[in-house]
Formats: structure tokens, sequence, C-alpha cells
């Protein structure tokens, strides 16, 4: 372990997730960026967490699910074709689960 890993009790990972899918919810596309300030950064590695993009996926075994991307890039150097991969990601994720 680098110490770069996330130490947190999944109680707090619960809420924390819960509000990363709060978030994608209220958006339109079902995908969106939040800053390295917000709450999910605790999910991830601190290498990763300068643009956190949160995707809506869907129903997964009965319960609500999204991916949670991290990156140490800002979100203008992420092209047209990566965020469709990730729409695209989500509903495979989505279908291969129901």
């Amino acid at each position: 372990d680098s110490g770069d890993t996330p130490q947190i009790g999944s109680d707090e990972e619960k809420k924390l997730i819960q509000t990363c899918l709060d978030a994608a919810s209220q958006s339109k596309g079902g995908r969106v960026a939040l800053p390295e300030i917000h709450p999910a950064s605790k999910l991830l590695p601190k290498s990763a967490t300068r643009c956190i993009l949160v995707q809506r996926v869907g129903d997964v075994c009965g319960s609500e699910a999204c991916l949670i991307i991290g990156s140490d890039r800002l979100l203008p150097s992420f092209t047209r074709n990566d965020l469709r991969w990730i729409g695209q990601l989500a509903d495979f994720t989505n279908l291969r689960t129901k």
C-alpha cells in the first residue's frame, strides 16, 4: 500500500456512493463531473481525484448503480469518444446484469 488507497468504513462508503448516485440521477444524461473537493473523492486514491466522473448505470441486482471514475486529468482533457465509451460501458453493464 502506497498510502494512496482510501481508508474508509463501509457505512461511510455507502453514504459517499449515495451522494454519487444522487448527483448522477439529477443529470439529464446520467453523467456528471465532480470536483476534487467533492466528498466522493474519499472513494478514490488521491492520485485519481483531479476529475471525478460519475455515470449512472441503472439497476444492478436490485439496486441503483453507477460507475465512479477518477482521473489525474481535468475534464477538458477527455475526448468526446472517452465520454461516449463511458456511457456505452454503463449500458453494457446494465444489460449484463438483467
